[in-house]
């Protein structure tokens, strides 16, 4: 309103008007009351929420650190795994390789022994000995005594045969009088 219109009017007029003002002012001012009340405590969830952000942040930070830490440790153990895998293949490698030598080698040590043998029978196919079912007598050595041995008979068969040792120092005795160490 303009100054002349104030002017005009009584003083109850302006009196009501200035209650009107003062019972408006006195709302607004109740209505900013509760807005602040109500912004302090939308600002001090919003500190709660901001603390329980930067615990979970932290967290979350720590967890992002290890699942590194862990992704590490995963790509030392493929490397490791990778090498102990060529590892192990190289070393089976080498173990095929060998058993391969040995193969040859026991392949070229038959065919010699059985040329040898083919040599020997040639050089002299009717020396004594070499015919077959022709065995020499063996004399066997036990506890220093000369055990003699008649072809076929095994080491064992001669222990059941010489109940005594006196038959065999007799034998022993015979073979050392006469000096024929093959019986």
């Amino acid at each position: 309103m303009a100054e002349k219109e104030l002017r005009k009017l009584k003083r109850r007029e302006l009196l009501q008007m200035l209650l009107m003002q003062c019972e408006e002012t006195e709302k607004l001012q109740q209505e900013t009351d509760e807005m602040k009340e109500k912004m302090d405590a939308v600002l001090e969830s919003y500190e709660r929420l901001k603390k329980k952000l930067d615990v979970k942040d932290e967290r979350l930070n720590e967890k992002d650190a290890r699942i590194a830490v862990l992704k590490h440790e995963i790509d030392e153990m493929k490397t490791e795994k990778e090498a102990g895998e060529t590892e192990a293949a190289s070393i089976m490698d080498a173990v095929s390789w060998l058993s391969e030598i040995f193969e040859e080698t026991r392949k070229a040590l038959e065919q010699y022994m059985s040329n040898e043998k083919i040599q020997e029978i040639k050089k002299n196919p009717f020396e004594k000995g070499k015919a077959a079912n022709t065995r020499k007598k063996q004399n066997l050595f036990r506890n220093g005594q000369i055990i003699s041995m008649n072809p076929g008979q095994t080491a064992n068969s001669l222990e059941d045969s010489s109940s005594s040792a006196e038959n065999t120092d007799m034998e022993c005795g015979m073979a050392a009088a006469s000096g024929d160490i093959y019986g």
